[in-house]
């Protein structure tokens, strides 16, 4: 999909307020994204779970991640802990946006992709689940 070591790269180079600041900018641009290719009703649903996969693959949910989701989406940590437990292993919704992604054009692509480097990056570690599991994308 893309270049993301060069885009985790990037990010972990980000001060946690850019990360912030840049995810609130981009976020509505993936959401519509999302629902322009798949159930419009389902997309928020799918990008927090998306969210809360990439979040725990490396099975370390970090302080840094949960602030980010409230920050960023506005999820507090209880409810965002509860959609772990339920994707938690769960490629399903994963599968779901590859498709939805592969339909995407060339800026949804990297809003999506970007939006993905920041979950992994922003608590300054980058596992090698999480690395694996950008390359399955």
């Amino acid at each position: 999909m893309r270049d993301w070591s060069n885009l985790l790269s990037k990010v972990q180079k980000m001060s946690y307020e850019e990360i912030v600041a840049k995810g609130k900018e981009i976020v509505d641009d993936v959401l519509e994204s999302v629902a322009k290719y798949s159930d419009s009703d389902a997309a928020p649903i799918m990008l927090v779970g998306l969210a809360a996969y990439t979040a725990s693959v490396d099975d370390d949910l970090s302080d840094v991640e949960l602030q980010l989701m409230n920050d960023v989406v506005g999820i507090k940590e209880k409810d965002f802990r509860g959609f772990v437990k339920i994707v938690k292993g769960d490629k399903k919704i994963v599968n779901e946006l590859r498709e939805i992604v592969l339909c995407m054009n060339s800026d949804e692509m990297d809003n999506f992709a970007l939006m993905l480097a920041m979950i992994f990056a922003v608590d300054g570690e980058i596992s090698k689940q999480e690395v694996d599991f950008l390359k399955e994308l």
